[in-house]
């Protein structure tokens, strides 16, 4: 299958490949060709870096199949988004879930069942390229992020909003990452309710880091890595449709990225073997600003990792205790 993630490194290269031969044959001077392919090579290695950086989940895990939920696809701009929902059959509170990244419905599958059987409507929205949705070419938490919102804001598709009493939302990884832009959204409705409570599990808060990791896994010669990340940038706006709209990295760290100001719950896997404890710091840094103070509550829990904890008790009871301090569980 063709991968348009290297179209421009493709082209480059053919150019640099042509245009040597070419100038060759005029009888071009040496130093002239060398620069020529100098520039070339330059241009085609930084869009080769480029390409790699755009990240694309690969295998995919199921979706959660049991009885009593239900499947329902929602179109977004042409890529299918595939939700996994419970529905109570009384007036009840929502929770939207989002699982993380190379994961899926069944990732997050416990603690939809646990909310479920606390009387909560659960619906579970599966990130493009992962579970049962379809997949975007150049995939982006971004991209994800207005798929989430577009399933979202036409969610009364499964669920009367008379029969939703409030809305919550719970992203584990990178689906707290899209949770902090989305619920920054202060006209954001779903279910024609604004979003009441969030919940993030070891959330990412910055792609700065993530981005680094990915440059030094790759290597990325550090003399070329300002042009890179400049690169990077422009790639990504045009594959959103929106040249110009992203200027540097930093914008997709908090709190440029988002800082909602609703009460949030921070479980975090201690230590994070995945993401370190950057991200749950810059979090915890932000939201002790005065505008913020008192919205984040943290658990910080040894028994918790990352990845596959499908079922921990102590972030059960941290949740419970949460909830039930607000009234709310």
């Amino acid at each position: 299958m063709y991968d348009h993630r290297f179209a421009r490194f493709g082209l480059g290269l053919a150019l640099t490949f042509l245009s040597t031969i070419v100038f060759s044959l005029m009888d071009v001077p040496t130093i002239l060709i060398g620069c020529i392919v100098a520039i070339g090579s330059y241009h085609t290695i930084i869009e080769f870096y480029v390409g790699i950086s755009f990240l694309l989940p690969g295998r995919r895990k199921p979706s959660f199949q049991s009885e009593g939920w239900d499947n329902q696809m929602f179109d977004h701009e042409g890529c299918p988004i595939n939700t996994v929902s419970n529905i109570q059959t009384r007036p009840s509170p929502l929770m939207v879930m989002v699982h993380g990244w190379r994961s899926s419905s069944s990732s997050v599958s416990d603690r939809a069942m646990w909310f479920s059987e606390r009387g909560w409507h659960v619906v579970m929205i599966e990130l493009p390229n992962h579970g049962s949705s379809g997949e975007y070419g150049h995939w982006s938490a971004y991209r994800s992020m207005k798929a989430v919102e577009s399933v979202a804001t036409r969610i009364e598709r499964i669920i009367d909003p008379s029969d939703v009493t409030s809305v919550s939302y719970y992203g584990h990884s990178m689906g707290g990452f899209i949770g902090l832009r989305l619920a920054s959204k202060e006209s954001l409705r779903i279910a024609t309710h604004p979003l009441n409570r969030m919940i993030l599990e070891s959330p990412m808060t910055m792609y700065e880091p993530i981005l680094d990791e990915i440059a030094n896994g790759y290597r990325v010669p550090m003399m070329l890595r300002p042009a890179y990340r400049r690169r990077l940038i422009e790639r990504f706006n045009e594959s959103i449709g929106q040249n110009g709209r992203w200027s540097n990295v930093e914008e997709f760290n908090i709190p440029l990225w988002g800082v909602p100001k609703l009460p949030i719950l921070c479980v975090q896997a201690v230590p994070d073997e995945r993401l370190g404890m950057g991200h749950f710091e810059r979090l915890v840094e932000v939201y002790s600003q005065p505008e913020y103070k008192g919205l984040l509550t943290t658990a910080s829990l040894e028994s918790l990792t990352h990845s596959g904890a499908r079922t921990n008790e102590d972030r059960n009871d941290a949740i419970e205790h949460w909830f039930a301090n607000a009234g709310s569980l």
